[in-house]
């Protein structure tokens, strides 16, 4: 006989009935398969339902091939006290305990914890590592976040994790491994045959060398991905033989001042750094070659090339116009291509005493522009003579990230109340070409800025194929600075190559237009 209970309403008296808890008669098989599904820390919750619910989530998590301790509440409930991380580091000891005794395969482990201190509990997070890869893990993944300073920066000094020389010499099963806030100085380089079969290798803010990345690639005879991020020992980045390599990532290491690959599979490259090559090196026959080299790269599909934040200063050395020119040669290659505004300047700065080096750019379906200032006029002159000097026949889609740091857009809208009909003031009058291809325009951040029209203004003379421009707006407390009317006027006005293109105009919640292919901006601090 199934059993029920009643009970009073609080308001009126009325009684409710409810059935019993079908969802703890499922079978256990199935109650498995739920739980492993949740994120450790709503399935560990369920252990308040009944004595049944503690010991099936229990036993969930011992049978799963899959420990994941990356959850994002799971990361924020560290920063609350050392007690609360070291809390954190004791529930990842435990679980992975009762899954050795448990004796179930472990495919991946993965783990983001922040630590308080230096040297906080390091022995556990090596025992964690070294636990992963005896048993077969084919994915690991650890990042040890160091605390945020005040200013919102990541603490360089924390003291990294030494991993042992002898964790990666025996041979094992990874496939990828990802680590965070590690020193690897004592791992060696070509004697690690448990790296041999790695896909997949990413070291941030890690304390490694330069013969330590050549050594450690050069074991890794199936690398597909590789990424370096905040590595500031990095100088020279030295990658021969990567037959396979597929993807490469340089982020954020300052010291990076030479870079040589010879990766001919690859089709993905982003950098995020200085110019590479304070100065042009010069050869036995007093001929410059740049310091960066990319070999042949026939297969290049997308290129990131940004130096928003270390590169501010055009003029600091007068070799850089032809090193930078070179290292976008390298790239110019891919379909999609991704640049900054600094790139832009570098190559307008070379124009002062040279007739410019036009870069063979006639590949490139997908352009984005990553503006990191606005309203100078060098910002606009470089804008336009990079299209001037470097021809783009087969450019189809065209993005342009504006600041979001920018004045108030109320005031410069009214500012321009008056000016916008003259639109001959907004264009640069020597500048010729077309753009005869190019089909979709996205401007985001968008404030109608004096800055922001005259670029518009600009583009919408050039391209006489444009089917679509979107305009994305900078929302201020879920609503856009500037009416989508009053832009639609100012648009209206302009002189336009293409009558019939289609105006949207929206708030970046509400943009359903198609996106670039490189969506992160290593420029903007990730949280």
């Amino acid at each position: 006989m199934e059993m029920q209970w009643r009970h009073r309403s609080k308001r009126g008296g009325a009684i409710k009935q409810e059935g019993e808890d079908w969802l703890s008669r499922l079978p256990d098989d199935i109650l498995h398969s739920i739980l492993r599904g949740l994120p450790l820390k709503h399935a560990a919750r369920t252990s308040a339902l009944s004595r049944r619910w503690a010991r099936t989530w229990l036993r969930a998590l011992a049978s799963s091939r899959a420990l994941d301790f990356t959850d994002r509440d799971f990361a924020r409930g560290q920063q609350a006290s050392s007690r609360a991380a070291a809390a954190a580091a004791a529930t990842v000891s435990c679980c992975l305990r009762l899954h050795a005794e448990h004796g179930a395969p472990l495919d991946v482990f993965r783990v983001a914890l922040m630590s308080p201190a230096p040297g906080t509990f390091e022995r556990d997070v090596v025992a964690w590592v070294a636990s992963a890869v005896a048993r077969g893990a084919r994915e690991v993944e650890v990042d040890l976040t160091r605390p945020p300073t005040k200013g919102g920066a990541v603490d360089e000094t924390a003291a990294l994790v030494e991993l042992p020389g002898d964790l990666f010499v025996a041979t094992n099963s990874l496939a990828r491994l990802a680590l965070g806030g590690f020193s690897l100085r004592a791992v060696p380089g070509g004697a690690a045959a448990g790296l041999a079969g790695l896909r997949s290798l990413s070291l941030s803010h890690a304390d490694v060398a330069d013969e330590a990345v050549r050594d450690v690639v050069s074991s890794c005879r199936a690398l597909e991905h590789l990424s370096l991020r905040s590595c500031g020992l990095l100088r020279s980045v030295r990658i021969a033989g990567a037959a396979t390599l597929r993807a490469l990532e340089i982020v954020r290491c300052p010291a990076v001042r030479e870079l040589r690959v010879t990766a001919p599979a690859l089709e993905s490259f982003a950098f995020h750094g200085d110019t590479v090559g304070d100065t042009v090196y010069w050869d036995g026959y007093g001929d410059p070659y740049s310091a960066v080299d990319l070999g042949s790269t026939p297969a290049l599909r997308d290129a990131y090339l940004s130096h928003i934040g270390f590169d501010d200063d055009v003029n600091a050395y007068q070799d850089r116009e032809y090193v930078y020119s070179n290292f976008l040669s390298c790239v110019a290659h891919a379909r999609a291509l991704t640049l900054c505004s600094v790139g832009l300047l570098h190559l307008w700065a070379q124009l002062g005493y040279d007739e410019g080096v036009e870069i063979d750019m006639t590949n490139i379906q997908e352009l984005q522009l990553l503006l990191s200032s606005e309203g100078e006029g060098d910002d606009l002159q470089s804008f336009a003579s990079f299209f001037q000097i470097n021809p783009l026949p087969l450019l189809d889609r065209l993005f342009v990230n504006l600041p979001s740091d920018t004045t108030d857009a109320s005031d410069a809208a009214a500012a321009l109340a008056g000016e916008v009909v003259d639109d001959s003031r907004m264009v640069i009058p020597y500048i010729d070409f077309v753009l005869d291809h190019l089909s979709f325009i996205k401007l985001v951040n968008f404030r109608g800025t004096r800055f922001e029209l005259q670029l518009l203004a600009f583009l919408l003379k050039r391209a006489p194929a444009l089917e679509k421009l979107v305009l994305v707006t900078v929302g201020e407390e879920g609503r856009a600075p500037v009416d989508e009317h009053i832009i639609q006027g100012w648009v209206s006005v302009m002189q336009k190559a293409s009558p019939e293109a289609q105006l949207t105009v929206c708030r970046s919640s509400e943009d359903r237009s198609q996106n670039p292919v490189h969506t992160r901006f290593y420029h903007v601090l990730e949280e």
